[in-house]
């Protein structure tokens, strides 16, 4: 199932990689990265990279097939890692799933090291399953879908300290781009 969704997201993924710039030096958590099929497509090059996912079948199969990626089981609102850790947190099409919006951009922006990017790739309204899919989605990942305008993301992100905030049209959603202010 996930590897069909990156697949659909193909050139919205391929985008996102030219503004990761994998390289040996750049240490990435991908939040909410399930088994990690988007994040091997658009991290691979990095030096460390960590996917936070709080479903442990998905990160026990992340593990089994993605051995070069560091599975943790954990939820955005509670990043276990130290503040400063990462040079890029990253979220593909899972911001929406996340209940307290404002904790994991606070999240965020404390894991990420002075000068780090933030990066989200999301759904916009207009691009979200209807009732009856959100419905489903909601039953599935245990928690309420809330899908936000470019806009909305972009007043949150300011709203959580976070500055030089960018954004652009993908082919199937929408890129944002922050750095922490401090």
């Amino acid at each position: 199932m996930e590897w069909l969704s990156a697949r659909k997201r193909k050139s919205d993924l391929a985008r996102l990689r030219e503004i990761v710039s994998p390289s040996p030096r750049v240490s990435l958590l991908d939040v909410g990265g399930g088994t990690g099929a988007a994040t091997e497509r658009y991290a691979s090059g990095c030096g460390h990279i960590t996917v936070l996912e709080p479903d442990v079948r998905k990160v026990a199969l992340g593990r089994r097939r993605r051995p070069t990626i560091r599975f943790h089981e954990g939820r955005g609102e509670s990043i276990p890692f130290p503040s400063a850790s990462f040079d890029h947190v990253v979220t593909v099409v899972a911001f929406h799933h996340m209940e307290d919006q404002a904790k994991v951009l606070e999240e965020m922006r404390r894991v990420l090291r002075p000068g780090g990017r933030l990066t989200i790739l999301e759904l916009p309204p207009t691009r979200a399953p209807g009732r009856f899919g959100r419905w489903i989605g909601g039953l599935r990942h245990g928690s309420p879908m809330t899908f936000l305008e470019p806009t909305e993301l972009k007043a949150k992100l300011e709203a959580a300290r976070f500055a030089e905030v960018r954004q652009e049209s993908g082919v199937r959603s929408y890129l944002t781009t922050a750095i922490p202010n401090r």
